[in-house]
């Protein structure tokens, strides 16, 4: 996808947010019994329609099941929407069933074709239609879609295995534009919106025609939490106490400042996360400041990773690479290359800005060069973990001479500055366990500030995405990340592991390998409440 066209979808996301009042009908969200409403907290959402959006949150997955799922302690792929998935032996043709008796909330049955309408118009509009667009064509057989492909691509795979991918009626994507769909259709999920107020809640209905092939789910059919109230607005002491006290059932996302709280709470679980989320740091090399490579060296060499870590929560660790752990295709390799090559060496750094001609000219502890201070700044989203981050870089680059300025945003805003080329250092996060996406965005949504060889980089990642052996692709993905180094625009800094919480008394929680999870094995009672039930 050209970036002009991601940069569309993103404003036309923000226009329809903005201007949406609601969506069905209304519904009174307060419970006529104690635990028939489930109350959720997470971040506000960009739409339904998870084609169109360039970010989703795991309450969007409710809405959205994917066409197949991943054990998440063999990687093993497993049935979703699909109840089987065969592959050739040389990986170009995939087959996919489709059993009868699934529907969509609509009362419509899901069918073979709608696979292909929903294929069809993610890789006209989705953000992430490259991790597709090795699909040549596509044809019915029965219940069976046999999909056939130009080349392998290592990465398709992972993308139907997350809501990014999903279902929807053929005929709704036919007479729906693209403003109806963000809000108004009806993926094939266990839920469906109900009813939506921007930047304050969603309330969401189960889907009385669901079904799942889903080996993980003891119940296969539709879900006994019936209402579900997402809430979005609010902070975290509200939502953290708010947990303990019962205003919330489950936390989407757990603040890092009141992690060890909520853990010793003996009314709370915690779950951490499948995925990966690495938070870093992007310079913008084009800016006079850091147009010499040198200069994003000093950077680099100045910043300590244990003093970073002693801002970060106990979930929290500072990162050497960016294909981190629970990430496929990780190595060692490339956290010992970052290491040994860009590791904390705070003299290196200052020689290296005396070599460039900065030095402390007038003692007042900062370098300076034609009579102008080293200063510029850090774009910082407004989260209590990027916060801390900012504080440990400024005092790091304060040791060497180099005035550090925080502004902090919405990471909305941080991130539409980067697309923009408006920036000059800006902290960032990308949450994906599949590397392509990562190697993709890193030097990818503004190639002029971040990427100064794309033709080379981009050759090598579409090498990689058609390797079908793990280990030489992984190979390939710490080539990668050492060409990203090397270029010093890009500075990974915390490995967040991330954790949601929820009330002991709610049990039969189901949680997926993409960040997602289930509520269809909920264990409620004969008058549908799901507190204190044993």
């Amino acid at each position: 996808m050209k970036r002009s066209k991601l940069i569309f979808i993103i404003l036309a996301v923000a226009l329809v947010m903005t201007s949406f009042t609601g969506c069905g009908k209304s519904t009174d969200t307060k419970a006529s019994g104690e635990g028939k409403v489930l109350i959720i907290q997470d971040s506000a959402w960009e739409g339904v329609d998870l084609f169109q959006v360039s970010s989703w949150n795991d309450m969007q997955c409710l809405l959205a099941d994917p066409i197949l799922e991943k054990d998440p302690e063999t990687g093993d792929t497993l049935p979703g929407i699909a109840s089987e998935s065969k592959w050739s032996e040389d990986g170009l043709t995939w087959t996919l069933t489709f059993p009868e008796g699934m529907k969509y909330s609509t009362g419509e049955q899901v069918e073979p074709e709608d696979f292909i309408a929903s294929v069809e118009y993610g890789l006209e509009v989705s953000p992430y239609a490259d991790g597709y667009r090795a699909i040549e064509s596509m044809e019915v057989d029965g219940r069976n879609v046999i999909v056939h492909l130009s080349e392998y691509q290592a990465d398709m795979l992972f993308n139907f295995q997350s809501c990014f991918v999903g279902m929807m009626d053929k005929d709704e994507l036919d007479k729906m534009t693209a403003d109806e769909k963000l809000w108004g259709i009806h993926p094939y999920g266990a839920y469906y919106l109900d009813e939506y107020q921007p930047g304050a809640y969603a309330v969401l209905k189960a889907n009385e025609g669901y079904k799942t092939n889903n080996p993980m789910l003891k119940n296969k059919g539709t879900s006994p939490v019936k209402t579900i109230k997402v809430v979005f607005s609010g902070e975290s002491f509200t939502f953290a106490q708010g947990v303990q006290n019962g205003d919330y059932d489950v936390l989407s996302t757990v603040p890092s400042e009141y992690y060890s709280e909520l853990k010793k709470a003996e009314n709370i679980d915690m779950f951490e996360a499948y995925g990966a989320e690495v938070n870093y740091v992007e310079l913008n090399m084009t800016d006079p400041l850091f147009q010499d490579i040198n200069i994003r060296k000093a950077l680099i060499h100045a910043v300590s990773r244990d003093n970073l870590g002693s801002y970060l929560s106990e979930f929290e660790t500072p990162a050497y690479s960016l294909v981190l752990r629970k990430c496929l295709n990780y190595s060692e390799e490339a956290v010992d290359y970052y290491k040994t090559n860009y590791g904390y060496d705070p003299e290196l750094s200052k020689k290296l800005l005396a070599d460039a001609g900065w030095t402390d000219t007038n003692n007042d502890g900062f370098v300076d060069k034609d009579g102008k201070n080293f200063v510029f700044e850090f774009d910082c989203r407004d989260s209590e973990t990027a916060k801390k981050v900012a504080q440990s870089l400024q005092i790091d680059l304060k040791t060497v001479g180099i005035d550090m300025q925080i502004k902090t945003q919405n990471w909305s805003y941080v991130n539409q500055d980067v697309v923009d080329g408006n920036f000059q250092m800006a902290y960032l996060g990308l949450g994906w366990s599949e590397p392509f996406l990562l190697v993709d965005n890193f030097c990818g949504r503004n190639v002029e500030c971040t990427n100064p060889d794309p033709e080379n980089y981009y050759a090598m990642v579409n090498k990689a995405r058609k390797t079908v052996d793990y280990d030489e692709r992984t190979e390939q993905i710490t080539a990668i990340q050492k060409k990203l180094f090397d270029y010093c625009t890009i500075i990974p800094l915390v490995d967040n592991n991330g954790y949601r919480c929820w009330r002991s008394e709610i049990q039969g929680i189901v949680h997926t390998p993409t960040g997602g999870f289930y509520l269809g094995d909920v264990i409620t009672d004969a008058n549908g409440n799901f507190r204190n039930v044993k």
